[in-house]
Formats: C-alpha cells, structure tokens, sequence
C-alpha cells in the first residue's frame, strides 16, 4: 500500500479512525486540518500531514483521544465550517503546522481555554496600510459567534478595519484587529508562537529543506534511532528552520517509570508466553490479572531501557530508587505520576486510573510475585523495523512464540508519536498486519493488545 494523494490519506485516517469516540467534554470542539489545494504530494508533505493530524487527533500532548476531527481541502473548509452546525468552536490548522507538546501549557490546552474565554477569534493576523486578513496556517474561532454574523467567508479580506499599533515583528503583523461589522480579532501572543512552527510547504525553498529533512529521518531509521537523527540533523543548514527543531524536541529516547494506558479489560483465554514494552508496570499486571503461568518477555528498541527495567525489577525498587537511578544515569527516565489522565483525560480522572493499577506498593508486590512465579526474559527488539523487514531479530522472534499461547502488548507503539514521525501512515498499518499475520503463522493462539496508528484499539 502506497498513498499517492491526501485524498488517500484521509480515507486511511478515518479508516483508522472510525471507532474512536469523543469525550462528553470536548464534543463542542471540533479540530479541522486544511490541505492547501495547490500543494503538490510528496513524501515531505505527507510526513507534514501526518505529523499535523496526530498533533490534533487527541489529547493536550497529542498522544490521547477524544478529539472531533475533520480533514479537507482548502476548497471544502467553508461548506465543512457550514456543516459543523453541533459545534460551538473550531480549532483550524493547515498542513506543515507543528506544535511544541513539551510546552508547559500546550497549545491544545490553550485552544480548550479559548473556547471557555468567549473571545471571536485567535489567528496569525496579516496587515498593512489597505488591507488585512488572517494567515491560513492557525486559527481559532468561536462558531456560534460566526454562525451570528451570517457565517462570513473564513478568508475574506478587509479594507475599513482599526488595528493595533503595536507588533510581533515587522509592521505587518498587529496584535488585534478590528475588522468593521466585525468583533476583535486576537493575535496569538508571543508565548504561544514559541510553542508551534509552520513549514510553509508550499514556498519552493521551504519544500527543498523538509525534503532533506524528511530523506535524512527515514535513511536514520533503516539503521540508528532518532537520539541519532536528532543529534544529527540540526547542525548545518536546517538549524535555524523551527519547524524542525519543534519536530525533533520529542524524538529522543527515553524510559518510562509509569504506564501512560489504563489496563482495560483482559481476555479470559490461558497463556504461557508474555511479550510486553518495559515501561511502567503493566507487565507486572498482565502476569497477575491473565490466565497466566510462564514466561514473560519484555522488549524494547533502546538497549539503556532493556537495562534499566532489568534493574528495576531485580532490585524491586521504590519509586524513591529509581529517582536515584536517575540522577545517576545519563538516560532519561520520565517520572509523570499522572500522565495517562493528563495526556488522554480532560477531567483527570485520578480514582480510575489508581483502580486499574493500584498504589505503588501494590504494584511493588506484584513485581515481586512475578520474580518468584514466572521466568523473566529480556529481548532488545524494534517491533516496528523487525516485522516490516523481516530483518535479523525476526528469527529470534519466531524462536520465542513458536508454539506458544502468546499474549502480545504493542501498547502504544504503532500510535506513538516518534513512530509516526518515522513512518508513513501506510507503513504502520501494513506492520500491524504482517504482525498479525506472523503471529497466526507461529503461534499456538495470540492475543494482541494495544493501539492501532489511529489510537484505535487493534483488533485481531
């Protein structure tokens, strides 16, 4: 499968898509990503769609669900906008936009705030002595309050307008805008420009340098990780160009100390064999709450993360311990006590996801009980490389689930934002399905738990 067009990608997204469901609390925002018709498809403008749609499909990191979303051509936007009579605000990005998730407020929370403030509208403002308008790349704007002025055209152009005297560069660019028989419009504060970057696709220069940035990340993924891509890519020409800097912030590795997924319900099914990332403690679950009695396997990409979960379990450690570890380590481990709520839950439903994992001793003790009660393997794996090239450690793969009754956690590792950024769309679909498919062939029976490229869950 190849995708030749954004009319392909849109249909493969909403395919990936379809059972995702909204959040009570976010079903009046909708989020709108725009493709300028006259962009021409190219590998770079794909990895730029891709990059833009995961951004918005859910979550203040982008990494969650939840999201109402809606992709269309230029040309469509204005029947869409017409269309979208349930909603009360809209958020409208245009392809090449990236947000810089490790903000300290994202700009996804800043969109949800902005549509509690009942300001009009919140854009990259263009202006100059004759005229103004509202840059394309980003825009906020309250619905019912358009839906009152007769739905104006969302790019007109204004000729009698009052402005601010003030501006974010140049003298082009003011803070507010009075068009007549218009409410104020709102310029995005400095604050929040920092926390995103757009590639202006389309300027013949921009599409040469995300060309070569695009070429560069897909040639480091065939054979190094993207703590390599990252350390690499900025040092000559592309240093200045923020859009890459924004893309690269959060492509280093790293451990992660806690699950950022609740558990779920489980399959009643036996198992003898476990495969399962390193993070947090959802293998220590799995081995109590399954049918279970075997072996557990936990495998990741990065060699330090294969090292540090080994630590951990053989020393059961506090989580005090592995703060320590930490200072003591030059590998990053996260520490993000509530980050599944954060990431995936607007109301922060706390007492849900203690229920599923329970306090840390609880989790302790049964990271003990799995020590005494199972054979613990590690496996360094990239699932992702290893399944779609059927490369070296695919032997030692089909080695370990040959005949077993696996149960196989991909958790978020086709959804992932780092995967996204290093596979198209099409990639990690065809992946999931060559997984499938390999674990049909050689196993006993599986059972695959996680997320598919479009947060859905993966069905067998």
């Amino acid at each position: 499968m190849e995708i030749k067009s954004f009319t392909e990608f849109k249909q493969l997204w909403e395919k990936q898509t379809a059972s995702v469901k909204p959040f009570d609390d976010l079903k009046h925002l909708v989020f709108i990503v725009v493709y300028p018709d006259e962009l021409e498809w190219s590998f770079a403008v794909q990895k730029q769609t891709q990059m833009t749609v995961v951004q918005t499909s859910g979550g203040i990191t982008g990494s969650g669900v939840g999201h109402i979303q809606k992709l269309c051509y230029g040309s469509e936007l204005q029947n869409i906008l017409l269309s979208c009579k349930d909603y009360t605000h809209v958020m409208i990005v245009s392809i090449g936009m990236i947000f810089d998730m490790t903000a300290s407020i994202s700009p996804i929370t800043r969109f949800y705030d902005f549509a509690k403030s009942g300001d009009y509208c919140k854009g990259h403002i263009l202006s100059d002595s004759s005229s103004s308008r509202i840059h394309q790349q980003h825009i906020e704007l309250n619905l019912d309050k358009w839906r009152n002025l007769g739905s104006p055209y969302i790019w007109e152009v204004w000729k009698k307008f009052e402005r601010s005297n003030r501006n974010h560069h140049d003298d082009y660019t003011p803070l507010w805008l009075k068009p007549e028989n218009r409410p104020l419009i709102k310029s995005f504060r400095e604050v929040e420009r920092k926390a995103k970057a757009w590639s202006y696709p389309i300027l013949q220069r921009k599409k040469k340098l995300q060309s070569q940035i695009y070429a560069r990340i897909k040639a480091l993924k065939d054979d190094e990780d993207f703590k390599k891509a990252a350390e690499e890519i900025d040092p000559n020409e592309t240093h200045k160009d923020m859009y890459t800097k924004i893309l690269m912030r959060r492509m280093t590795s790293k451990f992660y100390s806690e699950n950022t997924e609740l558990i779920g319900k489980l399959p009643d099914q036996e198992f003898d064999l476990i495969f399962t990332p390193t993070a947090g403690y959802s293998g220590e679950v799995f081995c109590d709450r399954l049918n279970f009695k075997g072996e557990i396997i936990f495998y990741d990409y990065c060699e330090e993360n294969i090292m540090i979960k080994k630590q951990i379990v053989e020393k059961c450690m506090t989580m005090d311990q592995i703060k320590n570890l930490n200072n003591s380590i030059e590998w990053p481990i996260v520490f993000n006590k509530f980050g599944f709520l954060q990431n995936h839950f607007p109301d922060y439903d706390i007492e849900k996801f203690q229920e599923e994992y329970g306090d840390r001793e609880t989790l302790r003790s049964l990271q003990d009980k799995m020590t005494d009660t199972c054979k613990i393997t590690y496996f360094l794996i990239d699932l992702l490389k290893t399944v779609k090239t059927e490369n070296h450690p695919y032997i030692d793969l089909v080695n370990k689930i040959k005949g077993k009754n696996v149960f196989f956690d991909v958790s978020n590792i086709f959804s992932y934002h780092v995967s996204h950024a290093g596979y198209t769309l099409d990639e990690l679909v065809d992946t999931i399905e060559k997984l499938k498919k390999l674990l049909k062939t050689h196993t006993k029976s599986f059972y695959i738990k996680g997320t598919a490229p479009g947060k859905q869950e993966i069905t067998i």
